[in-house]
């Protein structure tokens, strides 16, 4: 077998990422302090100014010093090196040594478009993003108590993270007495559909029965036998978010939003939100955190050996994996998407260069 691809710069996929909206940051800590974040490889520094956050490459054009471990002043970016400052579009405003040299050296640095959603800083790093940034229906919806979760690092690719998420036959045997029981290990197949102008990838799981657990079924108001069914609705908002909405028997909801960001193509962190509108005293909270904490302690160690980390998508790579038929139904739609995604960009780029 051919050695695995282990530089993935270049990458299709990897480079077709650059169009998309990618979470890096929760919105309650970006304030007026810059701070580093990481997103394909691109050191970004980020911050706050007059409400509005605002992303720039974190290097200064002068000496290539860290923007993030200067200040703001004056709603500008600081070099902590030799005071150089920024401003939200990344032009040069001051060189306090020579200041007159401002208009005629015009120094700049790239600046990143950014929106805030769903509590979440979201940054792209084209200037023409595919789609629009994920929304979560349920972040202000009056009727769920919301929960943000502690963000995580995972050593795989946002894609693995993705799949991992809407891998429904894992269960019985990673999570074995939480989500899923090896007394259950059939799948029932799926027709994940696209809604393809919002880059959505839409399925349905009919209501299946999963194991009982003691406080969440107590706070659900559900009596009887070991087990609740559950109605499950998904959607994959294009490339690494997923919204999961989770129909209880008795009608209550529970919902799980989870974005990945790519750090690098084999490091991921992740972000994500519990809404429920049942238990909404805030002394549970813990409680159901601790549990998805649980559920993703059990995926840590079989994701993270997976190889290739980055997603076996295109050429010899591509026939690494066999998928099961009906089984692996979602994954093998998602992965089509994602090629589909990589050949319009490659198109693109043809179409460019022959204008």
């Amino acid at each position: 077998m051919k050695t695995l691809m282990q530089d993935y710069s270049e990458h299709p996929l990897y480079q077709t990422l650059h169009q998309f909206w990618h979470p890096v940051a929760y919105s309650s800590e970006v304030g007026d302090k810059p701070r580093q974040v990481v997103l394909l490889d691109q050191k970004i520094v980020i911050a706050r100014i007059e409400g509005k956050v605002s992303a720039l490459a974190d290097r200064c054009a002068h000496r290539g010093a860290a923007l993030s471990n200067g200040m703001l002043v004056d709603n500008c970016f600081e070099c902590p090196y030799h005071g150089w400052r920024y401003d939200s579009k990344g032009n040069c405003v001051r060189i306090p040594a020579r200041n007159e040299l401002v208009q005629v050296m015009k120094p700049r640095i790239p600046s990143y478009q950014v929106k805030e959603s769903a509590g979440i800083v979201w940054v792209c790093l084209s200037e023409t993003p595919r789609f629009d940034v994920p929304s979560f229906p349920e972040f202000d919806d009056p009727n769920y108590r919301l929960i943000q979760g502690p963000a995580y690092d995972w050593e795989t690719s946002a894609p693995r993270r993705l799949e991992n998420f809407v891998d429904f036959s894992h269960f019985a045997f990673v999570h074995d007495g939480s989500i899923g029981s090896r007394s259950r290990p059939e799948v029932d197949a799926v027709e994940p559909w696209r809604e393809q102008e919002q880059g959505v990838l839409r399925f349905e799981r009919p209501p299946i029965k999963e194991p009982s657990v003691g406080k969440k079924r107590k706070l659900l108001g559900i009596e009887g036998d070991a087990w609740i069914e559950v109605a499950n609705s998904y959607r994959v908002i294009m490339p690494h978010t997923v919204h999961l909405s989770r129909r209880v028997e008795n009608g209550k909801n529970y919902v799980l939003m989870m974005a990945a960001s790519p750090i690098s193509a084999e490091k991921t962190r992740s972000f994500w939100w519990i809404a429920r509108d049942f238990g909404l005293e805030p002394e549970h909270d813990s409680f159901f955190v601790d549990f998805e904490l649980e559920v993703l302690s059990q995926d840590l160690p079989v994701i993270e050996s997976q190889e290739p980390k980055f997603l076996p998508l295109i050429g010899d790579e591509a026939r690494l994996e066999l998928p099961v038929r009906g089984a692996d139904a979602v994954t093998t739609e998602y992965r089509r998407w994602l090629l589909d995604l990589v050949r319009e960009r490659q198109q693109q780029s043809a179409d460019a260069l022959s204008a």
